[in-house]
């Protein structure tokens, strides 16, 4: 009856080598996957912050096309006048060319935005606008820069091929 009793003892739980091999193997595995989870997390920021940049600019050609007048695309603080200091928080304001007056204000998600000057005009169509290059600073760790360039005529489309100035210019 004794030696039933200790077999029966000796079977409950895990012993020490079979946690060591599970320890491993849980940490082989994280060691795998949190580089992963990283990479995604920065692809899903940067395709956010694009395709919010991308809403702005199709906002503003459209605004500009139905008001027949030029806007004007800059950094804001606030959202009342324009403002280069504030382009590290990425806040975008739309404002009328001729009289300064706010239109539109999209307030950003932190990253830091580069553009060709200090701000970017887009006309109404079929004006030729003078085009040029946005770039959302999300982090380049793990994944390509891509910036979006607007078009003479005043089309987005995202973009992977990217000055290195522009890349250079981000902080993260």
């Amino acid at each position: 009856m004794k030696s039933v009793i200790n077999k029966h003892f000796y079977q409950q739980g895990y012993n020490l080598i079979e946690l060591l091999v599970v320890l491993v193997i849980a940490s082989f595995l994280m060691g795998y996957a949190l580089p992963s989870y990283q990479s995604m997390i920065e692809k899903q920021s940067q395709r956010s912050e694009l395709a919010r940049l991308q809403a702005v600019l199709n906002h503003a050609r459209i605004m500009a096309s139905l008001n027949d007048q030029p806007l004007i695309i800059c950094p804001s603080e606030k959202g009342n006048k324009c403002d280069s200091s504030a382009n590290e928080q990425g806040n975008l304001l739309l404002l009328t060319a001729a009289t300064n007056q706010p239109v539109f204000f999209s307030s950003g998600a932190g990253f830091k935005i580069i553009f060709p000057s200090q701000d970017l005009k887009v006309y109404p169509l079929p004006s030729q606008n003078s085009g040029g290059t946005l770039l959302p600073c999300t982090g380049f760790t793990n994944n390509k820069p891509k910036g979006l360039v607007v078009s003479p005529t005043g089309r987005v489309r995202v973009s992977d091929e990217i000055d290195k100035s522009y890349s250079s210019r981000c902080t993260n």
